[in-house]
């Protein structure tokens, strides 16, 4: 646990999505694919203006029920009393641009999971406008970047312009053709580097195997500080936290007085805002007797929305822990479990990304880490997601405020207020 002063808040995402490797299968490619043939691609496609759609409730409902079914599968089949920590918006922004690239019965699925059954036509507009809301504020830095990278070998992958163009139009998506060597591995971490602001230094630390011939990969930072600054005075450093198994774990516990209290069934909770009010941190209590992972399972993306847009102004005593952890997991069972299985079999369809002299693109596997840290100042944290995609296939009345005092296992959230929708998602069931 570390309890310094010096922590600004922040929180990164990286997503790094997929590698793309060749089937067995053998291919032609359609008049429509393009072999790639410079260093920076993203140049050759033209500026093309799109129009975004402004996050509704269609939106926000698909949004919701994709963050919490994801954060209720991954603990299902997480460690007994481990911490986890997801970001819902990497994963969907990284999978978001993979599925622009999926066709048939694959694409429906995708669809599906990702965005209730919307289209990816009438969805890229709502991430383009929701992505771009979430980088303008003026109070805190959110940072946002996707890039594509294709492997260089002229037999390895022909890349359709049209899903390029797409990714490009809807995302900012840089696209690259490299190598896949090891100075393609280090411009890759590089890449990752600059764009989590030094947070993630490097993900890839190998060889690129020969199959892999193509990445989709997502990086956010958001870095804030708290609206109300915690005072010496409100620190207890050597407080005490039950942790998961019962044991006392001592931690520095943050002490103050919050606007908003939310509460459900079995949860009660609070919003604490960032500088601005634009992004909050979300924690909930649930009940004794039940874990957290227990609580997220009673959960829906529309019980999340209802609990957040029925929070309620009033006085609400907090106690909070400091605490640091980072977690690693890979998703592709819990996206298969969420209904998008054909994208991980040999027979999917993502002939709308490109065509390979060999056969067709699968995912292999989608990796997902995680690192946060809050403390007095704020909050830092990063994620990354790893698809790997393979080669073998085709006002209230006065009274006493009430209290949510974290000295046990509970969930929390980063969310962005004007939606509710979180960035990150997680449980905390110990500090040490």
């Amino acid at each position: 646990m570390k309890s310094g002063t010096n922590f600004l808040k922040k929180a990164l995402s990286f997503t790094l999505l997929g590698s793309l490797a060749l089937s067995l299968c053998a291919c032609n490619a359609s008049p429509s694919m393009v072999t790639l043939k410079s260093q920076e691609l993203t140049g050759r496609l033209p500026d093309e203006s799109v129009t975004g759609k402004d996050p509704d409730d269609t939106f926000c409902s698909s949004t919701a029920d994709f963050s919490i079914r994801l954060f209720q599968t991954a603990l299902s089949g997480s460690g007994t009393g481990e911490n986890v920590l997801l970001s819902p918006e990497s994963v969907l922004s990284a999978l978001s641009m993979t599925a622009n690239g999926a066709g048939s019965t694959t694409r429906t699925e995708m669809e599906q999971v990702l965005c209730g059954g919307m289209s990816m036509e009438d969805f890229n507009p709502y991430m383009y406008s929701f992505q771009n809301r979430l980088t303008t504020s003026e109070d805190v830095s959110f940072h946002q970047a996707n890039s594509i990278w294709i492997r260089n070998q002229e037999d390895a992958i022909q890349v359709n312009e049209d899903f390029l163009q797409t990714d490009k139009n809807y995302y900012q998506a840089d696209a690259y053709y490299a190598a896949f060597d090891d100075r393609t591995t280090k411009e890759i971490n590089q890449w990752i580097n600059k764009n989590t602001n030094g947070m993630i230094p490097s993900l890839l630390d190998g060889p690129i195997a020969d199959d892999i011939v193509l990445y989709l990969i997502n990086a956010l930072a958001f870095e804030g500080t708290w609206d109300t600054p915690y005072e010496d005075s409100q620190i207890t450093e050597d407080a005490s936290f039950t942790n998961y198994a019962g044991e006392p774990e001592t931690v520095a516990m943050l002490h103050s007085t919050e606007d908003y209290y939310i509460h459900d069934e079995h949860a009660t909770g609070f919003l604490k805002n960032y500088k601005g009010g634009g992004f909050a941190f979300l924690a909930l209590l649930p009940e004794e007797g039940m874990t957290p992972e227990d609580y997220a399972a009673t959960l829906t993306g529309e019980d999340y929305l209802t609990m957040f847009r029925n929070r309620e102004t009033r006085d609400v005593i907090v106690q909070m822990p400091e605490f640091t952890y980072d977690y690693t997991t890979e998703l592709k069972d819990v996206l298969s479990e969420m209904g998008m299985p054909e994208a991980f079999q040999k027979h999917a369809d993502f002939s709308n990304m490109g065509t390979t002299n060999t056969g067709y693109l699968y995912i292999n596997r989608v990796l997902h880490k995680t690192h946060i840290e809050v403390d007095r100042t704020g909050t830092k944290a990063a994620a990354v997601t790893a698809i790997e995609m393979t080669a073998e296939s085709c006002v209230m009345e006065e009274e006493t405020p009430p209290q949510v005092i974290l000295d046990r296992p509970f969930v929390y959230a980063i969310i962005d207020t004007n939606t509710g929708l979180p960035i990150f998602l997680g449980t905390v069931n110990t500090v040490q």
